[in-house]
């Protein structure tokens, strides 16, 4: 019994996010929005919950060790399907004044640049990939 929770504590998978009752990791205001959600999970196996993907970046930043980590998982919300996580490293982030994500930073995620393309309101709206979004956000 103790091995299964050792095995099971080192686990990579997703913890479901509890809407209205799970605090972010960064700001500790109550994840709300399905839209803007986004997780991180630790090789080791440790969840960290964020409201918007502007506080995990910024988490990201006070922790790169975390960042550095080949076998850690980010997670995002796809702002096309509310609820659906995808692979943060593989999607593209929209950063457009008519979006209101929970920390003011108008940013959404989406699978591909040409979803994220044609969800542009904004003339001077940016469409970035991971790496650009996190070096945008230091």
């Amino acid at each position: 019994m103790v091995l299964c929770y050792f095995l099971t504590a080192c686990s990579n998978a997703p913890d479901p996010i509890r809407y209205g009752k799970d605090a972010c990791a960064h700001c500790k205001m109550t994840i709300m929005d399905k839209r803007f959600a986004a997780e991180l999970i630790t090789a080791k196996g440790k969840v960290f919950k964020f409201d918007a993907v502007e506080c995990m970046g910024n988490f990201i930043s006070e922790n790169p060790a975390i960042a550095g980590d080949s076998k850690s998982v980010f997670l995002v919300n796809d702002f096309s399907k509310p609820g659906q996580f995808t692979d943060a490293r593989k999607s593209f982030f929209l950063r457009d004044s008519s979006l209101s994500s929970p920390m003011g930073g108008n940013l959404a995620a989406f699978l591909s640049r040409p979803a994220a393309e044609a969800a542009k309101k904004d003339r001077s709206a940016q469409v970035y990939d991971w790496s650009l979004l996190l070096s945008k956000d230091k």
